[in-house]
């Protein structure tokens, strides 16, 4: 149950550096611009649609010493807000003569970039032209090689705004209620040895976290801070089990700083001894297209047996 950090995009966190230098982004003649952008001066792209990659031109090779971001084209969608799930296409070119490193049009599948404060602390200029930005803008993004990393180089990415959404919430006890009157949860069924069985309805996965609490806990309150023992067995909203602590014999350990989203906030403010069931949206889990670990919505029985002490 490991936190996968599954940041933006495989070619920034391999290939390159998390330094740089920002300034604040700017809207001029050149269109909205943070960073060292006088690498990106000559950089021209030519728009082919959503699907395709955009035709791009510059001046090789480029000298790039420090990130620079620049919205090359405006699109004509709403403007991205702080916090959003943005999906972007990439494109990453050698800056120095041009070639593709990495394209996910041909994937056939966006990434997703989450607008948050993670991304403005690694990569200040891209999120200052980000926000503020229109779906369908194409920005084009310098980041340096990192000396101390023997195999990151300098990259030229060209990243298209595809779509943005509202990342999901929590829900309240009185959504779940609902949901579950609606018959829109799974059933959790425990056997005489505790070990839950699982049944799922013929809807889709809610769209938010669902924290349905099967029976209070009567010990400590957990916070995010902590790290726990937990009995648990996950599913996928297809209903196949992918792993279970009740296999094993034993409860697993976890911080819940360390863990997916949906475990962090799905019970931080619950008391040892609590069981409950956790239905996770794809966001708040491994994603659509995870590197390791199960894709899609899931579900979780997950029993908090203790609070472990700090060392």
């Amino acid at each position: 149950m490991r936190k996968v950090l599954a940041f933006l995009l495989p070619t920034m966190l391999f290939l390159t550096a998390c330094g740089g230098a920002s300034t604040p982004a700017e809207f001029d003649q050149d269109g909205k611009s943070a960073g060292a952008v006088e690498t990106l001066e000559s950089v021209e792209v030519t728009d082919a649609g959503p699907d395709t990659a955009p035709e791009v031109e510059f001046d090789a090779p480029l000298d790039i010493t420090e990130q620079g971001a620049r919205a090359m084209t405006e699109g004509d969608g709403a403007a991205l807000e702080a916090g959003q799930n943005v999906s972007v296409h990439v494109l990453s070119l050698n800056p120095e003569d041009g070639s593709p490193l990495q394209n996910s049009y041909e994937a056939g599948a966006p990434q997703t970039l989450p607008l948050d404060e993670e991304l403005q602390e690694v990569y200040p200029p891209l999120y200052e032209v980000l926000l503020g930005s229109k779906v369908g803008s194409h920005i084009a993004f310098a980041i340096p090689a990192e000396e101390e990393v023997p195999q990151s180089q300098d990259v030229l990415l060209m990243l298209q705004v595809i779509s943005a959404e509202n990342p999901p919430q929590k829900l309240s006890s009185e959504e779940v209620a609902e949901l579950e009157e609606a018959g829109q949860l799974p059933t959790v069924t425990l056997n005489d040895e505790g070990v839950p069985s699982i049944e799922f309805p013929d809807n889709e996965a809610p769209a938010d976290l669902v924290v349905k609490v099967i029976e209070e806990g009567t010990g400590e309150e957990v916070t995010e801070a902590d790290t726990i023992a937990a009995n648990y067995t996950g599913w996928s909203w297809q209903g196949e089990q992918f792993d279970s602590s009740f296999d094993r014999g034993e409860p697993s350990e976890f911080p819940l700083s360390g863990v997916i989203p949906g475990w962090t906030q799905g019970l931080s403010g619950l008391k040892v001894g609590a069981k409950v069931l956790l239905v996770i949206p794809s966001d708040m889990a491994y994603g659509d297209q995870p590197a390791q670990g199960p894709a899609g919505p899931l579900a979780f029985y997950v029993e908090i047996v203790e609070k472990v002490s700090a060392e």
